[in-house]
């Protein structure tokens, strides 16, 4: 009865792989981050999946994009998560189909959107595009002010000499390339790793930087801390407030 309701539960479907034999066994190896299942996930699956982009209407030239970042995801939700999924194929393919429907969808939104900003200028016609620009952007666009109490290049260089200390050399160095706007292809070539891998160093690496961050705001005084935060939710970056203590009371304010 035990044995029934487990594989109700979980279809271990064979696949080719010496290291490998099942599903069950590769996705263990995804738990672990063991870098001999990721690239078998890769070589595995990879195929299939472009063959199942090509029948879902994806673009040619967009396949092998779509189908290498959907297995990036999914390697790391299945480390993330420790989830075992029921079936693996199907799991991948479902994703996959998922994934099109997604970018189809967003490419007709961002279409809409673009049409939708223009608007028709003088006698002719002529269509055109209003701009806006922030208040951050004309000023850092301008020469710097050292009078300027929102400066805060002092303290980003502080917090990159605290990083430099904490992480290894892999490490800064795809910091580094990132900053540089490497393709993530030609860093992990650079470091020697397969392409899967550097994404997973990369989400690791993320999230330990984050740490970092939020430790060295801990230590600044309340200007210092509200105008790093200023800085990281400008880059896309939101620290919450559990993270930081409370802004202090300045001039009766909070």
């Amino acid at each position: 009865m035990e044995q029934d309701q487990s594989s109700s539960r979980r279809e271990d479907e064979a696949i080719a792989s010496a290291r490998f034999p099942t599903s069950a066994r590769l996705v263990a190896g995804i738990h672990r981050g063991d870098e001999t299942a990721l690239r078998e996930f890769f070589l595995l699956y990879a195929p299939l999946l472009r063959d199942q982009a090509r029948r879902m209407s994806v673009d040619a030239v967009d396949q092998d994009e779509v189908v290498t970042t959907l297995l990036n995801d999914v390697a790391l939700h299945l480390m993330e998560r420790q989830i075992v999924p029921r079936h693996l194929t199907r799991y991948l393919v479902a994703a996959l189909r998922n994934r099109a429907r997604n970018r189809y969808r967003d490419l007709r939104r961002r279409v809409a959107t673009r049409e939708n900003a223009y608007s028709e200028a003088g006698m002719r016609g002529e269509m055109v595009v209003a701009e806006c620009h922030s208040e951050y952007g004309v000023r850092a666009s301008g020469a710097p002010d050292s009078d300027d109490p929102s400066h805060t290049r002092g303290s980003i260089r502080r917090l990159a000499a605290a990083a430099a200390r904490e992480l290894t050399r892999d490490e800064m160095v795809m910091m580094i390339c990132i900053e540089r706007h490497a393709p993530l292809r030609e860093i992990a070539d650079q470091l020697g790793i397969t392409y899967g891998t550097a994404r997973v160093r990369l989400h690791r690496l993320r999230a330990r930087f984050r740490k970092l961050a939020v430790e060295y705001l801990r230590g600044l005084k309340s200007d210092e801390r509200h105008e790093l935060q200023k800085f990281f939710r400008r880059a896309g970056v939101q620290i919450t407030p559990a993270a930081v203590p409370r802004e202090e009371k300045v001039n009766g304010r909070i």
